[in-house]
This record gives C-alpha cells, sequence and structure tokens, in this order.
C-alpha cells in the first residue's frame, strides 16, 4: 500500500464517464428515493438529501470544493482549521473550532466554548439553526442529544460554571456511522489531542491451530472459534485521529507449514468490480496483511484481497523510506484464499452485514524470498506483522454507485503507524508464535507481552561544548540491513566538532522564539508526549512544562539546517556522523562491543518515547557524545542515495514493478541512530533510512578547528 493513495487519471476518468452514464439515467429512469420507482428501487427508509451543513457547506463536500482558507500541516489528516475562521458562533465565541474530513470530505465540525453560561446560550440558538426532528435525549445533567433530517447534535455542558462545552454537530449521511450515543467520530482540536501517555504497539499471540481449516471464507468453524480477534482496528494515526466507523478485526493462527489470517469487516455496501489478480486492488476498498518474519523492515511481504476475492500479493525488499521496491513478480504459489460476503454483493438497496476474509500462506512461500526467515517456527519468535482496511468513499444516491472523485481513502489498521503510509514497519504491532493449541490454554508468559520500562532519571546536569575529531580515512558501512545498496566503502572524514547532545525542545523554542522562524514549526509539536512545543500566536511558542530537556522531533532536514546554520553550525554528513559513533576501530555500538540493552540506548518502545537527553550515560561514547544509539533520529547533510559500488534503488512506491519500468526519482536525506520507535535489528550504528514519522530530530556539527 503507498502513502497518500490517491485515485489515478484513468479511475477519474472512469468515475466521470460512469457520473454521465448515472446522470442519463436518472433522468429517464425513475428515482430510486421518488414514490413513482418500483418496489425494488426503493429505499426504506429513502435516502436522505438536504443542504444541511455548517455555514453553508452541506455534509459530504469535498474539501477543495470548499471556499474557505485552511491551515496547512495540521496532524491529523482527519483534522481541519481554518485560516480564515469567524469564532463567533452560535451568538457566542467560540474558542475552538475544529473540522473533520474523511475520504477528504467534510464529516463534522467540532466547537469548543468556555463557560457554561456561554455553552447554554450557544446550545439555545443551535436549537433554532438546527431544529430537532424528534425528541430531545437528554443524557443526565450536561449532555443533550438530538438529530435532523441531516445533521446529528450533541451539546456537552460543563460540569463547572468556568469550564469548557462544546457542540458536536456530525453529517447524516448512509456513508457514515449513525445514531451513535456519543460523538466518538469527530477530531480533537490540536491544542487538546494529546494523551499525556508514553506508547506500546499492540501485540498478539499466535497459537496452533486447534483444527483443520476449509480455506472458504467461512470462519465460524472450530479452529477459528478457538482463536481470539485482535483488537479492533484503529485509525492509521491512532491515537490522534478518530476511530474508524466500521469495524474491522482479525485472527492468525499456524502449523507446521503454514500461517492463516482471517479477518471480518463491517460494511453496510459490499461493492467490487476489479478481477484481474494482481492489479491495483485496493480501489475495491480491501483487507490487506503485511508480514516483515524478520522484524528488520526489509525483505518483507504484503497480500490483499477484495469482496471478490481478487487477491494481489507483492514482496519489499525495502520500505517507503529507503528506497522501496514493490516487486509484482513475487508470487505465493501455495497461498489460498477465499471470501464469503454477509450481504448482496453489488446491491446498494439494502443493508449488508459485511464480508470475511480466509487466508493460507505456506511458510515456504515466504522462505523463498526472504531466506533470513527463521523455521521452522519455535515458541518465542516475533514478527512484525500489520493489517490495513481500506475504505474509498462511494456515491450510493444514484442508480448505480460510484466512487468518490479526487477522495483519498480512510486506511484503518491493526496497529497505528502515526503516517500517511502503512510501510513503517518498525510500527507494526508484535506478533510471538507459542507452541500452545489454541483453545486450550494461554501462553500467560507471552501474553503479557512487552512491558515499558521504568524511565531513568533526567540527569541533573549536562556536560559543556563539542568533542573534537581529528580528520581521518576509514570504513563506513556496510548496512547490515541492506548491503546491496550500502556496501562498505573507504571514505575521508574531515575534522569537525559535534554537540554532545541531540538539540533538545528548549533549545529548539528558544530558536523559534527568535522571530521569523515560524516556517519551521508544525502542529505536530504540540503533542506533549512526543514533544511538547506550544505556540501562542506567530513568533511566541512555549514549551509544555517538563518537557525541556527532551530531544526536539517532528523536525525536517531542513528545518534542522536552518537551525544548526542560525548557531554558526550545520549537520554532519553520514560519514561525520558514524565516525562519531564507531570511530576507526568499527565498534559494534556508541558504547563499544557490549551487547545491545536498554540500559545502554532507547529502542524497540523500552520506554514508550523519547528520554531526555542524556538519560543512558552507559550508551555514551568514551569522548562523552550521547544517544547516538535510540532516543530520536539524528538527520545529516547526506542524500538517501546507494553507496559507492551499491546498486541503485528503485524508488517504487506504486504497488508493482516490472524489468525496465522507469524509476520514481526523488530526493530523500539521510537519518542517523534510529530511534525510540527502532526495532533491535536496525540498531546497527551503519543503519541508514530516511523516516522522520514521529523521532526524527537532529544534532550539529562544527566542520574544522
Amino acid at each position: 500500500m503507498p502513502p497518500n493513495r490517491g485515485l489515478p487519471m484513468f479511475q477519474l476518468m472512469s468515475a466521470s464517464i460512469l457520473s454521465t452514464v448515472i446522470f442519463v439515467l436518472i433522468h429517464v429512469l425513475p428515482s430510486p428515493v421518488s414514490a413513482r420507482a418500483p418496489q425494488w428501487l426503493r429505499l426504506d427508509p429513502p435516502l436522505i438529501v438536504s443542504d444541511e451543513g455548517f455555514r453553508g457547506v452541506r455534509w459530504c463536500t469535498v474539501r477543495a470544493d470548499i471556499p474557505w482558507e485552511w491551515e496547512k500541516d495540521i496532524y491529523p489528516a482527519a483534522c481541519g482549521l481554518r485560516s480564515d475562521e469567524d469564532f463567533s458562533v452560535f451568538g457566542q465565541t467560540a474558542t475552538d473550532i475544529t473540522y473533520t474530513f474523511r475520504n477528504t470530505i467534510l464529516y463534522g465540525v467540532r466547537i469548543d466554548f468556555h463557560g457554561r453560561d456561554v455553552t447554554e446560550a450557544a446550545l439555545q440558538q443551535c436549537l433554532e439553526a438546527y431544529p430537532p426532528t424528534g425528541q430531545v435525549v437528554h443524557q443526565g445533567d450536561y449532555a443533550t442529544h438530538w438529530q435532523t433530517d441531516a445533521t446529528s447534535v450533541w451539546v456537552d455542558l460543563p460540569d463547572e460554571s468556568d469550564g469548557d462545552g462544546q457542540i458536536y454537530l456530525w453529517g447524516r449521511d448512509r456513508k457514515f456511522a449513525d445514531d451513535t450515543i456519543t460523538p466518538s467520530f469527530l477530531v480533537k482540536p490540536p491544542r487538546l489531542n494529546t494523551t499525556g501517555r508514553r506508547y506500546q504497539p499492540r501485540h498478539y499471540v499466535i497459537y496452533r491451530r486447534s483444527a483443520p481449516i476449509s480455506i472458504d471464507g467461512d470462519i465460524n468453524e472450530k479452529a477459528w472459534q478457538d482463536a481470539s480477534w485482535t483488537e479492533e482496528f484503529e485509525d492509521h494515526q491512532a491515537p490522534y485521529a478518530p476511530a474508524p466507523w466500521k469495524m474491522t478485526r482479525a485472527k492468525i493462527l499456524y502449523d507446521d507449514a503454514n500461517i492463516y489470517i482471517a479477518a471480518q469487516m463491517q460494511e453496510e455496501n459490499v461493492w467490487g468490480h476489479i478481477t484481474k489478480r494482481d492489479s491495483i486492488v485496493y480501489y475495491d476498498n480491501d483487507f490487506e496483511i503485511f508480514l516483515d518474519p524478520t522484524a528488520n523492515s526489509v525483505d518483507y511481504y504484503e497480500f490483499e484481497v477484495t469482496c471478490l476475492n481478487t487477491m494481489f500479493d507483492m514482496f519489499h525488499e525495502n520500505d517507503n523510506n529507503r528506497g522501496a521496491l514493490a516487486d509484482r513478480r513475487y508470487d505465493s504459489p501455495g497461498t489460498r484464499h477465499a471470501v464469503q460476503v454477509q450481504g448482496t454483493l453489488n446491491y446498494h438497496y439494502d443493508n449488508d452485514d459485511g464480508w470475511t476474509v480466509e487466508m493460507m500462506i505456506p511458510f515456504a512461500d515466504l522462505k523463498s524470498w526472504n531466506s533470513e526467515m527463521s523455521l521452522p517456527i519455535k515458541r518465542g519468535d516475533m514478527w512484525r506483522v500489520n493489517f490495513s482496511r481500506v475504505e474509498y468513499m462511494h456515491v450510493y444516491h444514484q442508480l448505480f454507485p460510484y466512487l468518490l472523485p479526487y477522495s483519498r481513502c480512510e486506511d484503518w489498521v491493526w496497529n497505528t503507524v502515526h503516517s500517511g503510509s502503512i510501510h513503517v514497519p518498525e510500527m507494526w504491532g508484535k506478533a510471538l508464535f507459542s507452541d500452545l493449541i489454541s483453545g486450550t490454554v494461554k501462553d500467560d508468559e507471552l501474553e503479557a507481552g512487552f512491558m515499558r520500562l521504568e524511565p531513568p532519571k533526567a540527569p541533573k546536569k549536562r556536560r559543556k561544548g563539542m568533542v573534537y575529531f581529528p580528520a581521518v580515512t576509514m570504513t563506513i558501512g556496510p548496512d547490515p540491513t541492506d548491503t546491496l545498496h550500502s556496501p562498505a566503502h573507504t571514505v575521508d572524514v574531515p575534522e569537525f566538532w559535534m554537540d554532545r547532545y541531540e538539540v533538545t525542545v528548549k533549545e529548539y523554542t528558544d530558536f523559534l522564539n527568535e522571530g521569523g522562524h515560524d516556517e519551521y514549526y508544525t502542529l505536530k509539536m504540540a503533542i506533549s508526549e512526543l514533544c511538547g512545543i506550544v505556540k501562542k500566536e506567530d513568533g511566541v511558542y512555549e514549551v509544555y512544562p517538563g518537557r525541556e530537556d527532551y530531544p526536539v522531533v517532528f523536525v525536517r532536514q531542513a528545518w534542522a539546517l536552518a537551525y544548526a546554520e542560525s548557531k554558526g553550525k550545520t549537520l554532519p554528513t553520514e560519514a561525520m556522523w558514524e565516525r562519531a559513533a564507531i570511530g576507526p576501530e568499527n565498534r559494534a555500538y556508541p558504547w563499544g562491543n557490549e551487547p545491545l540493552s536498554p540500559q545502554r540506548a532507547n529502542y524497540d518502545f523500552h520506554y514508550g518515547g523519547t528520554l531526555p537527553v542524556g538519560s543512558l550515560p552507559m550508551g555514551a561514547t568514551s569522548n562523552g557524545i550521547y544517544d547516538l544509539a535510540g532516543n530520536a533520529r539524528e538527520w545529516t547533510t547526506s542524500t538517501m542515495d546507494p553507496y559507492p559500488g551499491g546498486e541503485e534503488y528503485e524508488y517504487h512506491i506504486e504497488p508493482w514493478w516490472y524489468p525496465g519500468m522507469p524509476k520514481f526519482n526523488r530526493i530523500w536525506n539521510t537519518a542517523r541512530g534510529g530511534g525510540w520507535s527502532i526495532q533491535e535489528g536496525c540498531m546497527s550504528p551503519k543503519y541508514r533510512n530516511s523516516l522522520h514519522v514521529m523521532d526524527a530530530g537532529f544534532r550539529c556539527v562544527k566542520i574544522g578547528k
């Protein structure tokens, strides 16, 4: 699955042609929502078409068609803020007005007020603007809910007179969930969109199957009844995005030869048309499986299947941030897959329950393209695994449904990736194999999963100054996860000085407050548990209390370079960085050759987030440079090109590849040092990537004496 899945031109043209056909048909044939329509075409209840929305914009209007100015670089993608906002609404002044977009269409609005009297006054005008068509429901003393034909309204009054209240407006449309008790699917204002919690990925224990499995799409047989469901899927940018409005969940089993996967998708209108194997099947809304048997972000697999049981299997030699190659030549001849639809396929004048997928993938078919994969499976083996459900928006108000043009998809995943791309294997869930049979007893040790460690105490003082490195000729590389593109080679490294610590939140905030640096800020930095820089107004920034000494993250490479240049410094090259991390003596890690451990490095979610710089002194180099392994990954000035003697990267992000296909050229800068989320298998100081999901930071150097 590529990031930011939009529609290709041929798909848009097809949608346009289909729209024209539909227009003609609905003007020739009776309307399906008309009383004149034949009984088999009538909807019960009929589809609702209304001009209702917010401030003259109807619900489900495509974002590009809304005549407002929008703030840029908002996180998550579902969140929208107007840069030309008028905070006078319902006769009162709002503190926040936050728009939720799903599939790039307007889904709902959250309006925040300060004070009970203000919220109550806004409630009265809201009742007039959106007059109820039925009963007004009071849930306790402070919550009120009602509906119009096209809008659901919730009002939460504050418990205290000087508290904060909210009015939620939610478009009622067949494409969205309806009649929920609370407004569960609306995004929070960025200033409130934090959890305060450290993060741990989901995990799942895979047991041996308890009975034979027939691959027929029926997941009610004994083997599946004995298996546990995963958690319900979440948005790909959870916990900072609203939950999906349709339920998805999965199960996994195995035996000596195969891994088995079942999934259940809630879907009121099961619809598909693609029948060719290994085509871009996700335009039909699909279920996708991602398997990384070696848990090192390379040589992983993707399987996609639709409600028509059309399948696409592919192999990824790298993730999307390391010269990805999505190779369609991969074929899993032993894979078996089946689908059952609980409803009526391709008939949208009733409500379906959904569809189920069942798949068997032979271990031998995976081993054939990933020779490092460990077989036979042993208790405690861990794979990185994720599932994705791709959900495009379809228009159902015509005789024939069609894909909403210019709409991006929703990605609902088992484990959040904090990104617009699921191809971030370090963010996938952890799957542990047990040797017990499903449905007998639980493997309590494996079920306990991975516990977060208590963060060490932050250092009371930090060492001053920079560390000097004389010029040297040395060997850098190979990247142990990617020797094909990044082999060992000799380089001349000039003399330089390097900062002992990664740049902190406090230091970067001071830089922003120097003025004229607003372009180097993103609202993601306001998330307190990840970064902690709050923008009060242009040129005025504050540090979230307690986050001063944490490394700044969410920094783009150009921003890091601007900061460094403002201090008379620059960023290191890859060679400088590796020189500092392993030295000419070629240490295994910055601290030496002692094994990797959480006492020396912050990696693989052991601490659930960044630590204050210098918190792990056992991981420092002998000359006193801290956190070169883990914590925040660090930008360099080098680009993600192959090393001398290495093969060219393919850079094929779309999910196919064939010999001779033109490469998609792009320039990425390289980051080093891993990060707090990176897997153990990628913690070598020679590991290269260009990822900047939520832990991209930096440190500075000076070149020469």
